[in-house]
């Protein structure tokens, strides 16, 4: 795989290059689509510092929370297409022993962080025995809520981590399954989305110095065995954006991959509150502070994760940029990483052809 540029973005090819300079990362990929043609798409830096292989097109990195939308999400809209109803199911549907306080917690409450379920828990701390589905589901079925559900938002990777779980308890198959024989060969991308990647075919940046590549860089999705609903999938710039293009087809015109009705459904605000910039699964530009920059239109979706990873895609524009860096590779406590997306997608949408 070769880097292909069929547009300029001089300042954001600079701002990638100075992000390699002061070590904001060693390595990064960016990607970006525009009117379903593919006009970015470089690398920068290395693997894991001096002494690695350089970072290319094909480079895997940890996608950390954008699981949430390349995964869990895209499963549940295929669920939901089979079964319209299956979003304002009681959470007792799945898990039957559920408290009564979170018995009646839908999917759609989940997948709009609007459940009251706390942010998260380090449960990798804890004696987590097989099954280790059952006795984390019991973990967080046991949290205090925070609020009552569907009176506020938070984001909660403890929500889908239980996404994830229906899933498993829905379809009988777990995620890792599901998303890589219903979603990801179907679109030919298995090589380009997986959990737990095999680093003897596929390069992968680190995110931890004294990790091997390759495994994950959250210690809940570690415990889990590497796959759950919140974090745990790797990916190509090539491969998340392929599968977002596919939802923006789907958003334009029937007869995509992905319902449009249900996609519909799932790209808007969830409402829950008037605050909330939440749809089911994404999020959306909220007017100060966004990750997306000062340029995307409101109606714009992404979501970020904690390696150094993001993507936003802009409907009105046909538009998808993808950032891939390992930034956790420097220090978790680095958080340069959130003024650095905002000046990136600024200085893609200041070149961007009108």
């Amino acid at each position: 795989m070769v880097a292909e540029v069929r547009m300029g973005f001089l300042n954001a090819h600079k701002l990638m290059c100075e992000g390699v300079e002061e070590e904001l990362f060693t390595g990064a990929v960016l990607l970006i689509s525009y009117r379903d043609e593919l006009v970015f798409h470089r690398p920068y830096g290395t693997l894991g510092g001096p002494g690695t292989a350089s970072v290319t097109v094909g480079t895997l990195f940890d996608l950390a929370s954008m699981t949430k939308v390349l995964a869990t999400t895209p499963c549940w809209i295929l669920m939901t297409s089979e079964e319209r109803e299956i979003l304002d199911y009681p959470l007792v549907r799945w898990f039957p022993n559920s408290p009564p306080d979170k018995g009646e917690i839908t999917p759609r409450q989940l997948l709009a962080h609007a459940s009251g379920l706390p942010a998260w828990r380090p449960y990798y701390l804890m004696d987590i025995q097989d099954p280790v589905h059952g006795r984390v589901s019991e973990f967080i079925l046991n949290e205090p809520l925070i609020y009552r559900p569907g009176d506020g938002c938070a984001y909660s990777d403890l929500g889908f981590m239980l996404l994830g779980f229906m899933v498993t308890r829905n379809k009988g198959q777990d995620l890792e399954f599901f998303s890589r024989e219903l979603i990801y060969n179907q679109l030919g991308l298995e090589n380009d989305l997986m959990f737990k990647p095999d680093t003897t075919s596929h390069d992968v940046a680190q995110t931890r110095p004294d990790d091997s590549a390759g495994v994950v860089n959250d210690l809940n999705a570690r415990a889990l065995g590497g796959v759950s609903g919140h974090a745990g999938l790797f990916g190509t710039a090539r491969g998340v954006d392929a599968l977002l293009r596919q939802i923006l087809s789907g958003l334009k015109s029937e007869g995509s991959f992905f319902d449009q009705d249900v996609l519909k459904v799932f790209c808007r605000r969830a409402g829950f509150t008037a605050e909330s910039t939440r749809t089911l699964g994404f999020d959306t530009p909220s007017e100060e502070g966004s990750s997306s920059g000062l340029f995307f239109s409101p109606e714009s979706l992404g979501h970020t994760g904690f390696t150094g990873t993001s993507v936003w895609i802009d409907p009105s524009r046909d538009l998808c940029v993808v950032l891939l860096t390992n930034r956790v590779f420097m220090g978790e406590a680095d958080q340069r990483i959130k003024i650095f997306r905002p000046l990136i997608h600024d200085s893609i949408m200041e070149e961007l052809p009108r």
